[in-house]
């Protein structure tokens, strides 16, 4: 094994270019089973295993392989059914504006709900669709739902704007540009794509051609979880974004900290220099809601404005008039108060 590990190895040229590519190879015994599905997990769970230890070879040994892998690989062999079947929905995250206390926005959150099991934790399953390659089917599916149900919020009334996360193993991937492209141009309201702030490291110059072309295509661009990573001036001026999405674990400590007010407010200064709305994610209570409108944030997101709702209960949300009006300024006087105690 090892030897065909060395010739697959062995460096190429291609014209005048050299290249070394490097192999991880991952195998069953197919004495231990004779079922093709468990072999093909049991093989796929070693190449997982070798990929993250590091090592050239790894075996199947059904003794030593974590469970948790083999019960990975078969939630993303359920993946295909569980979204023709139903299993799999969007949860929509309403957005306040802030100075005209209106929904003008949601963000749409993939829930899958597997029956006698519950809730697939959402971090696990993006996770593995990543790392096997199935994160283009599934984002193509989100997009693809999001249009159908902004089309039936529309046909009730609620012209909102609909934001898809994108990963960013996809950003650079001009084949799922071109496909996202051809599925937006059939929605009936603006849709936008949320993507990390470390999204285009992978490949900067395929990235930011995608990231140009959906801007050109009236796509607008979010910066998710802002703070969270290594952000840099040059970096976000690289960006044609529209939004900046500040990490809630900076708003969480707005009313607690002595830096987070300093690093929210520095935050949201910078923004509007680049001519970027700002959205604050985690605003949980109406101090924050309060001290966040202080500081001139653009957009509000959290449990404090709502949690994230199927479309029945959206519709319900935006027909009451009575969850904004709460919205209208609560929190400060509390928050001076507690700073005089």
């Amino acid at each position: 094994m090892q030897g065909l590990v060395d010739t697959l190895e062995a460096r190429l040229f291609v014209d005048a270019f050299s290249i070394s590519p490097t192999v991880t190879i991952g195998f069953a015994d197919a004495g231990q089973s004779s079922i093709r599905d468990e072999l093909v997990d049991q093989a796929a769970a070693a190449l997982s295993a070798a990929q993250a230890e590091r090592c050239k070879i790894r075996f199947a040994d059904p003794a030593i392989l974590s469970q948790n892998s083999l019960a990975d690989l078969e939630l993303m062999r359920a993946l295909p059914h569980a979204l023709a079947s139903g299993e799999v929905s969007l949860y929509y995250q309403p957005k306040l504006h802030a100075r005209t206390n209106t929904i003008t926005s949601v963000e749409a959150l993939i829930r899958w709900i597997r029956p006698g099991s519950g809730l697939v934790p959402t971090d696990r399953f993006i996770a593995l669709a990543e790392e096997t390659g199935a994160i283009r089917e599934l984002s193509e599916w989100v997009i693809t739902r999001a249009i159908d149900d902004q089309q039936r919020l529309i046909e009730r009334g609620h012209a909102v704007e609909v934001y898809v996360n994108i990963s960013g193993q996809l950003l650079p991937d001009h084949g799922f540009a071109a496909a996202a492209l051809s599925l937006v141009r059939q929605a009936k309201g603006r849709i936008g794509f949320e993507i990390t702030e470390t999204a285009v490291i992978s490949d900067p110059d395929a990235a930011l051609a995608n990231l140009r072309a959906f801007t050109g295509a009236g796509i607008r661009i979010a910066i998710d979880d802002y703070g969270s990573g290594l952000s840099s001036l040059a970096y976000l001026k690289q960006l044609p974004a529209q939004e900046l999405k500040i990490d809630r674990m900076f708003v969480s400590g707005l009313t607690n900290s002595n830096r987070d007010p300093l690093l929210v407010r520095s935050s949201i200064d910078l923004a509007h220099a680049l001519e970027m709305e700002v959205t604050a994610e985690g605003v949980d209570t109406a101090m924050s809601l309060s001290l966040l409108r202080i500081m001139g944030c653009d957009l509000l997101q959290g449990y404090f404005i709502s949690p994230p709702l199927p479309l029945p209960q959206l519709v319900e949300f935006l027909t009451d008039e009575a969850h904004l009006e709460r919205l209208a300024g609560p929190g400060i006087e509390q928050w001076h108060a507690s700073l005089g105690a």
